[in-house]
């Protein structure tokens, strides 16, 4: 596919479509009779966590995977079971295992090197399966629609963030449901500044982007990041901060209290604050602060906002999404995430919904009482699990809610 330099590429006369990066880490598709051999008759894989991909799964069980030259432990199963094992490596962990996997389509394992896996309750010995699996874009069948785009496929992709970085040839995959996300390995995430949840564009010149009645719809939303604030004086996060009243109708106060959390992080330990800033070039238009409480294993988002001109583009999510990937990064152990919703005497704010369409869900107030202002609003709490066995009991409960008033 023919493509302008990507330096020079004006996304606002670009037909695109933002799309939310995946990146991929090594992993092992089992089928049920290996399964049954690594971890006994009758074995089935335990959730841990759901993927963005409806019904796929990553779960609790890992493997070790043993090549000619060494070994990689504890290597993630990704389910449910498949008709063919399959194990996929980025190139540079195809080196230390000496195994010379080629790149391949996922599924596409005929004629591909094997592996040694070994489970608590038996080995397996593969004579083939192991590929370092192509870049590829999975994507609602609705937004396929409105792109003119059918399964197999090629696009490009674009990430323009702190590195320029294109991806040609990308294999289109339809999905019924789950999110459009863009897969690509750790090895190319890294050559590309890239983490889970950061924003990249498809380009497809043939493309034409419609509405739900069949208009021609102008994206111009370009060069979107979203920024750690690691102190208060930075640029960005004064200007997050900023909204926080100018936009947001936040008092004087709350801006004063996220700038004190940042420049004495010694006041609220061991629990630790965030803020991202969401930009597009040197305009900020979005924040999200946010907390880690390692005595419960969860994160509590307290502030999430874009301007309205921004709005209806789903960017939102993205945002939300970036701060839910951010704090699995930083804290591998999180079981979940309490959100905020504010309630005054006129309505309920419309994060309520937002979150219930992301997979939140409210929080019995059995277990809490609501928390008021001195404006009169009252707090609701809701809950988004990030593994099966997210604990959401009454004790678990309390202690989050008394780290949250101590942190508040």
């Amino acid at each position: 596919m023919e493509m302008s330099d990507p330096k020079k590429v004006d996304f606002k006369l670009e037909t695109k479509w933002l799309v939310m990066v995946g990146v991929s880490r090594a992993h092992v598709h089992l089928s049920q009779k290996h399964m049954e051999t690594l971890f006994g008759q009758g074995s089935e894989l335990t959730v841990l966590r759901d993927l963005g991909q409806a019904g796929q799964f990553a779960a609790k069980e890992t493997v070790n995977v043993v090549g000619p030259k060494g070994v990689l432990q504890k290597v993630r199963i990704i389910g449910p079971t498949r008709a063919e094992t399959q194990v996929e490596l980025s190139r540079t962990e195809t080196y230390p295992l000496g195994i010379d996997a080629p790149l391949r389509d996922s599924g596409y394992i005929n004629g591909t090197p094997g592996a040694v896996l070994i489970g608590p309750k038996g080995v397996v010995v593969l004579d083939h399966g192991c590929i370092i699996a192509k870049a590829h874009v999975h994507m609602l069948h609705k937004n396929a629609k409105k792109l003119d785009l059918s399964e197999s496929d090629k696009v490009s992709i674009l990430l323009k963030g702190e590195k320029i970085v294109s991806y040609h040839d990308v294999t289109v995959r339809l999905v019924d449901e789950g999110i459009t996300e863009f897969h690509i390995d750790t090895d190319e995430a890294n050559a590309a500044f890239a983490d889970t949840g950061d924003m990249a564009m498809i380009i497809h010149k043939e493309a034409i982007v419609r509405d739900d009645y069949g208009n021609v719809v102008e994206i111009d939303t370009d060069n979107i990041r979203f920024v750690e604030g690691k102190e208060p004086n930075g640029y960005y996060t004064q200007e997050g901060i900023k909204l926080m009243g100018s936009v947001f109708e936040y008092p004087d106060s709350v801006q004063e209290e996220i700038r004190e959390k940042l420049l004495k992080p010694q006041g609220i330990a061991p629990n630790k604050y965030y803020l991202l800033t969401a930009q597009e070039n040197d305009n900020v238009f979005g924040i999200a602060c946010f907390y880690w409480m390692p005595n419960v294993k969860m994160g509590y988002l307290e502030h999430l906002g874009i301007t309205p001109e921004y709005k209806a583009r789903g960017i939102g999510g993205f945002l939300f999404h970036r701060v839910r990937t951010f704090l699995e990064k930083k804290h591998p152990d999180i079981e979940g995430i309490f959100l905020e919703v504010r309630k005054n005497k006129e309505y309920i704010d419309d994060r309520k919904q937002f979150f219930l369409d992301l997979g939140a869900i409210p929080v019995d107030t059995d277990f809490y009482s609501p928390k008021e202002t001195i404006k009169g609003e009252e707090f609701s709490l809701m809950f988004k699990p990030e593994t099966a066995n997210a604990r959401l009991d009454r004790a678990t409960m309390e202690a989050a809610l008394q780290t949250i008033i101590e942190i508040l």
